[in-house]
């Protein structure tokens, strides 16, 4: 199964075009803040070095619950490692319920990865965002994706891909309120997770950790944090220490996502 850069619909603005149109929040708007993006660079250089010890290449972004930036964080990191670091990158909206990397990155939905998984064998649709970076979106929404997510389709499409791409970034549903995560981790290398600062509690992050398997876990990322807070240990070590004990320091601390 062979990526296909032509089967999906034509992004609204050319590739070389797209960056200057993109969201503010992403890292590679022209007024982004240099240190958000070093922030980024930061997580990148982390799973960079987890890669070279333990081999990692599939990553799974999730959340313990919606609102936490997850989809942003996983976007901003797909960016940032094709970009900033010269790896080829997949980038997967694998929340097939709510599916949003499309309006995210203003790119067409009309095929994606529900597609993938209904019909195997077919090319994958894939956006191409240079220079390094391939996105395949969800597709139309699929109100329940489990059997899709259990089906050998999902291990025949992260088999193929793995050998195309340094990484696969797959961006997930929360993991406290679907089934969904949970059957992904299972056929990824790793997991990140993603907490929102003063608002998620650890025992609601131990839960998410507990239902994807701390060894599966190669780190937390504090999300929406101020810049003060993260450097004075804003309530850090409780998410962090929910992940491997050899995570390497790909647990982050992070600055804020909404600027």
């Amino acid at each position: 199964m062979l990526l296909n850069l032509r089967e999906a619909p034509p992004s609204p603005a050319r590739p070389e075009e797209w960056v200057s149109t993109a969201d503010p929040r992403l890292v590679v708007h022209p007024d982004v803040d240099h240190v958000f993006l070093e922030q980024y660079r930061r997580l990148g250089a982390a799973l960079h070095q987890a890669q070279l010890q333990d081999g990692i290449r599939s990553l799974m972004v999730a959340s313990a619950v919606e609102g936490e930036g997850k989809t942003l964080c996983a976007t901003n990191l797909a960016l940032t490692l094709s970009r900033s670091f010269r790896k080829r990158v997949l980038l997967v909206d694998g929340d097939l319920r709510k599916p949003s990397i499309h309006r995210l990155l203003n790119v067409h939905n009309a095929i994606g990865l529900r597609d993938v998984l209904q019909s195997s064998g077919r090319p994958l649709p894939a956006h191409s965002l240079p220079p390094l970076l391939s996105v395949i979106t969800a597709g139309q929404d699929e109100p329940d994706p489990v059997a899709l997510f259990a089906s050998d389709a999902l291990r025949q499409f992260l088999f193929d891909t793995r050998d195309q791409f340094d990484w696969v970034l797959v961006d997930t549903p929360p993991v406290m309120l679907f089934p969904d995560a949970g059957l992904l981790a299972a056929r990824l290398d790793a997991c990140m997770l993603v907490v929102k600062a003063g608002t998620t509690k650890s025992s609601v992050a131990a839960k998410a950790v507990d239902a994807i398997g701390a060894s599966r876990i190669v780190g937390v990322t504090l999300n929406r944090a101020e810049l003060s807070e993260v450097t004075s240990g804003y309530g850090y070590g409780q998410y962090a220490s929910a992940g491997r004990k050899n995570a390497g320091g790909t647990a982050v601390r992070w600055r804020s996502s909404e600027r």
